[in-house]
């Protein structure tokens, strides 16, 4: 029994250190890094702002400055010269921007990686695809896999907190086709999804051979764990 009670008090401890939503206390209390896990740069950055919007920095992004006005607290001092911060606020703004610059880091690490498995599938180097990324085909989605990497610009990837995203939509008179790359987490998800019938098509008459039969999709899934891709599976729909 005692220690049952010893677990939950450590696992509520543990819960409580990962949830880390505002800035609050960010003036009076150390942050520790464990209590930034799962946390976005975006998300990371609006808590660096909080800290700075107590102190009455004035943002040059308007959006971000009409976000803190509607706090009835916040006062600009109309000079960010003359904004400072006290011991606690400077240590966090820190831990902030080193936990930042270790995740820009592994989303550039991801995306070099990303680069490498799309010209190894390119060029059929199989043997690199298994040694790198634990990766190998199953039976028939080869020639799948080649049309998505292709499609997809790796330099154009945009992220809205935890979440990546390339996607391509073409639709060529007949079919549309969804090539896609998302990112949640250190989950990534790359998809040919032959999805339903050109947007030209009004009806499955006498004047078109499609048929919603045909439609599928094609999921490779894989983790990115210790600055490393891995492939996980290979998932079929339709």
């Amino acid at each position: 029994m005692y220690k049952a009670v010893i677990l939950f008090i450590l696992f509520a401890a543990y819960c409580q250190a990962q949830s880390l939503k505002d800035c609050s206390s960010c003036s009076t209390e150390i942050i520790k890094p464990a209590q930034l896990i799962g946390s976005s740069i975006d998300e990371i950055r609006m808590l660096t702002n909080e800290i700075f919007a107590k102190n009455g920095h004035q943002f040059e992004n308007p959006r971000i400055q009409e976000f803190f006005e509607q706090d009835p607290n916040y006062k600009s001092l109309g000079d960010n010269n003359k904004v400072t911060f006290n011991a606690i606020e400077k240590q966090n703004i820190k831990l902030f921007q080193e936990t930042t610059t270790s995740l820009k880091a592994a989303r550039q690490e991801l995306t070099t990686q990303l680069e490498k498995f799309k010209n190894n599938v390119l060029g059929d180097e199989l043997v690199e695809l298994k040694n790198s990324f634990n990766f190998s085909y199953e039976e028939g989605e080869q020639h799948y896999l080649k049309d998505v990497v292709s499609r997809l610009d790796l330099d154009d990837i945009n992220y809205y907190k935890n979440t990546g995203l390339q996607k391509v939509l073409v639709d060529n008179g007949f079919v549309k086709i969804v090539y896609e790359l998302r990112i949640e987490n250190n989950q990534i998800h790359l998809t040919y999804n032959h999805m339903a019938h050109s947007e030209i098509i009004k009806d499955f008459d006498e004047f078109t051979d499609y048929h919603s039969e045909n439609e599928f999709t094609y999921n490779w899934q894989f983790e990115f764990v210790n600055n490393q891709l891995k492939f996980v599976r290979f998932v079929v729909a339709g």
